[in-house]
């Protein structure tokens, strides 16, 4: 039974090998029109139920945008509506511009990702025998930002990154380089550095140059750039219905990491326009997980999954008042982008992960591996019935139950991590005895989980695991 990991952190799943690229097969689904008011009505219901001001959902198949979509205001006040010319700050899904402008200047002979940092920034000491590569795959071990004591908590004001060089470099790296994945928003401000010190140009030029307008992506920026335009969308925070417009965060903490601001079109346009932009080299390296202990597989700016069978590649974001999802099914040659105006400071909100998710349902449905929205809901009420203690044995295995002790649940402490935000499915195989394990990413306020449901052929809960 897989029934330790109940124990937040006591659980170390060991290494993940790299996902097997599939050759990609015939394509068996087109885009329809029963596929298209699918979507519509998704759309539609999160906004009916006010789940989100505004969002916008786009879908890329075999290289061609056939759906994209704005629902509800882009501005509440002026119920301006959302369309796919929407600009939207897109927090973290950005990271893979930062990914792909490295990758550009090793192709052009300007630095190797096997470079220590300190040859480009050098003042950073800390980064000592950290590489380029451990910065975009996150395997750097640099303090996480939030823990370093003397970092302004205030991200409407301005700070200098020279001024949070010098705060980390006061503090102990978390692991050693190559150890461990660790989401850290400071790879990226570093790695955002690093472009400009290499290219000896600002990172917004380099980005427009070499990836903005040779793409085509005329409403793609960087924060602080040009300004908010009248495409903007009003980012917001609350909870449903009762939304109110969210503090901006200053751009001096998105550099490199969360500064990208673009619409479903231009996404679209990136999402079509990767492969001929880098070398088979380079996009094989930006889409190879690092080989690191522990459940997450991440690339160069990218999260390497599976659906499926097959992979499928991702990342998120979320600042103050926005939240999007950019997902990839390349051996499927399907994409889907979904950008809201609104962040997942609170419960019951709209999420953007659930959301690519089920459009990916629509537009190419699983097989034999589907998890539906059944085992969804079940996966999250477990994930309440455990933080509240309300386990309810008669939905349990025999075994399992008397291994799911009421001690076990209250060690566990699951309410600590505060109500889950987003579950997304990811995939699902036959276990032993007839088990079928299915996994999901978790998002709760402040942290992402690996989560792993096992049912029994009756039905019957007979395992569950959260790891970090």
């Amino acid at each position: 039974m897989i029934v330790q990991g109940l124990v937040l952190g006591a659980l170390v799943l060991g290494a993940v090998s790299p996902v097997t690229p599939v050759t990609p097969a015939p394509l068996t689904h087109t885009f329809t029109a029963t596929m298209e008011h699918a979507i519509d009505d998704l759309g539609a219901r999160i906004v009916r139920e006010k789940r989100s001001p505004g969002i916008a959902i786009g879908v890329v198949e075999d290289g061609r945008i056939v759906y994209a979509h704005g629902f509800g205001y882009a501005d509440q006040a002026t119920r301006r509506r959302v369309d796919p010319g929407t600009e939207f700050y897109i927090g973290e899904t950005g990271r893979p511009f930062t990914a792909a402008a490295l990758l550009l200047l090793e192709q052009d002979g300007k630095l190797k990702l096997d470079d220590p940092v300190t040859k480009y920034v050098p003042e950073l000491i800390v980064a000592r025998g950290v590489t380029i590569r451990q910065l975009l795959d996150q395997t750097s071990g640099l303090p996480e930002l939030s823990d370093v004591q003397g970092v302004p908590k205030d991200r409407t004001r301005t700070v200098k990154l020279a001024t949070l060089i010098g705060l980390a470099n006061k503090a102990k790296p978390d692991a050693p380089p190559g150890a461990r994945f660790e989401n850290n928003d400071l790879n990226y401000l570093i790695a955002g550095l690093v472009v400009e010190r290499a290219s000896a140009v600002p990172l917004s030029d380099f980005l427009q140059q070499h990836i903005f307008i040779p793409l085509v992506m005329n409403q793609t920026f960087l924060a602080g750039d040009t300004g908010i335009s009248a495409q903007h969308a009003v980012g917001y925070s609350g909870t449903p219905g009762r939304f109110a417009r969210a503090s901006s965060w200053n751009p001096a903490w998105l550099y490199g990491n969360a500064d990208v601001v673009s619409t479903i079109y231009d996404l679209a346009k990136w999402d079509i326009g990767l492969p001929l932009l880098l070398r088979v080299d380079a996009e094989r390296a930006m889409f190879t997980p690092a080989n690191v202990p522990g459940p997450n597989r991440y690339g160069l700016g990218w999260v390497i999954d599976e659906r499926d069978g097959k992979r499928y590649i991702w990342q998120d974001g979320e600042i103050a008042g926005f939240h999007s999802m950019n997902a990839l099914l390349p051996d499927d040659h399907i994409a889907v982008i979904v950008l809201a105006n609104t962040d997942a400071a609170h419960p019951r909100v709209v999420a953007p992960e659930e959301v690519a998710a089920r459009v990916i349902d629509i537009v190419a449905p699983p097989g034999k591996t589907r998890v539906d929205n059944a085992i969804v809901a079940k996966a999250r009420e477990w994930l309440e019935r455990i933080a509240e203690k309300r386990i309810d044995r008669t939905q349990l295995t025999p075994a399992f139950s008397a291994y799911l002790t009421d001690e076990l649940v209250a060690r566990a402490d699951f309410a600590a991590l505060g109500r889950p935000l987003a579950i997304v499915p990811i995939s699902s195989r036959a276990g032993d005895g007839g088990d079928t394990v299915y996994e999901f990413l978790v998002r709760f306020p402040h942290e992402q989980y690996h989560y792993r449901l096992r049912i029994a052929a009756d039905g019957k809960i007979d395992g569950l695991v959260l790891t970090p």
